[in-house]
């Protein structure tokens, strides 16, 4: 993932009309948000490391399989969830009077959208590749026993959750800018 450019960040704000407090306010949600779930390629290694070394019995070409289909499941149910927020977002930037106004707005939620959806599409992809490349038992076991399969997807199911659930807070503050926005213009015009 590359590294997220809080000074361009504040920069930008800043010129779109935020103030240096409020720039700097929301640049370091943002920013925390982006490395709180960040995982490490030595995290990683040693967590399948700790599996390798605890693994004496295995899942089925069919458990693995199974698991793929519900992740993916859970997937397309947030790609479906973001593509829903995605429609509603830009029906009610169409009905404002000031489309001008809101179109940055509406590119950086569509960017952040579309960013969650490659990293969906990417973990997608790596557990279909993971699965793919487990044809026998004695492959499996190089991987995870049944529990610790249920137990990662038990993980990944809460973090995936958990980026969704945040993924829709900043689209609802991106929404309520936007409404505060729309509220300021009609002061402003009304």
């Amino acid at each position: 993932m590359p590294a997220f450019d809080t000074h361009k960040a504040v920069k930008a704000l800043r010129q779109a009309g935020f103030d240096d407090v409020q720039a700097e306010a929301v640049v370091d949600q943002i920013n925390g948000a982006v490395t709180e779930n960040l995982v490490f390629k030595a995290d990683l290694a040693v967590t399948e490391r700790n599996l390798a070394a605890r693994i004496d019995a295995c899942a089925s070409k069919e458990d693995l399989a199974e698991t793929e289909r519900q992740l993916a499941a859970g997937i397309d149910a947030t790609k479906q969830d973001l593509a829903e927020t995605e429609r509603k977002l830009a029906a009610r930037i169409d009905a404002c009077t000031s489309k001008e106004d809101l179109a940055e707005t509406e590119r950086k939620l569509a960017a952040r959208i579309d960013a969650t959806k490659q990293d969906l599409a990417e973990t997608e992809r790596e557990l279909a590749a993971r699965i793919d490349a487990c044809a026998s038992k004695e492959d499996l076991r190089n991987y995870a026993t049944k529990e610790e399969l249920a137990q990662l997807e038990l993980r990944m199911t809460v973090k995936m959750e958990a980026l969704t659930g945040k993924m829709l807070r900043y689209m609802g503050g991106g929404l309520a800018l936007v409404v505060a926005l729309i509220k300021g213009l009609d002061l402003l015009v009304g």
